[in-house]
């Protein structure tokens, strides 16, 4: 049975629930990690993935470092970062206290692995303070290649049916303007889950 389409107004409200979670737990957690304030945006919800031409504009033919995670449990969410491959290497250099980093080997990749599960898991931190849900996290993926390339296969892996919705959300370093971009992903019934719980 096909989930009913979340109306304008409660798109407005999972974007302010979405928002209160990465600015208690996860811009913090990004903060931390890269030693500067860090500040977010919620860009916007995509509806209807599939047909949705803005994530598309979003998707750009740039090479970039992706994580990607999927929590499961009380309620079925999936998160995809995605990094610049030069904002990938000044994180990579900050965490393993290098000056620079010219190419990503594979200490590099699963620093960048580990940036985005300490930030999924302070996210679904947040999400279980506040609604009771429990969530499953699981380990994430790396890949280093262009978004639209990387969309379809990894993705799918928790995006089904393609009438998901996404949040797209960028978070920016201050200091060092590196941009890490978060599409928190889910269908319809989960987000009402989210609606629903908040206190």
């Amino acid at each position: 049975m096909a989930s009913a389409t979340l109306n304008q107004t409660e798109l407005v409200s999972l974007e302010k629930i979405l928002g209160s979670y990465i600015a208690q737990k996860t811009s913090a957690a990004l903060s931390s990690l890269l030693g500067e304030s860090v500040e977010h945006t919620i860009k916007k919800t995509h509806t209807e993935i599939s047909k949705d031409a803005g994530l598309k504009d979003f998707i750009k033919e740039i090479v970039l470092c992706s994580v990607f995670l999927h929590g499961g449990g009380d309620i079925r969410l999936g998160i995809l970062y995605s990094i610049p491959e030069s904002d990938a290497k000044q994180i990579a250099a900050k965490l393993m206290c290098l000056e620079k980093v010219d190419a990503l080997d594979e200490l590099g990749k699963s620093a960048i692995s580990e940036v985005g599960n300490i930030m999924s898991g302070s996210f679904f931190n947040a999400l279980s303070d506040h609604t009771g849900l429990k969530v499953d996290l699981s380990t994430p993926g790396f890949a280093m290649t262009s978004l639209s390339t990387l969309f379809e296969p990894h993705v799918s892996e928790f995006l089904c049916p393609v009438s998901d919705i996404a949040t797209e959300i960028e978070l920016v370093g201050v200091d060092s303007k590196v941009h890490v971009h978060m599409l928190v992903i889910q269908d319809h019934d989960n987000a009402r889950k989210l609606l629903n719980g908040k206190r």
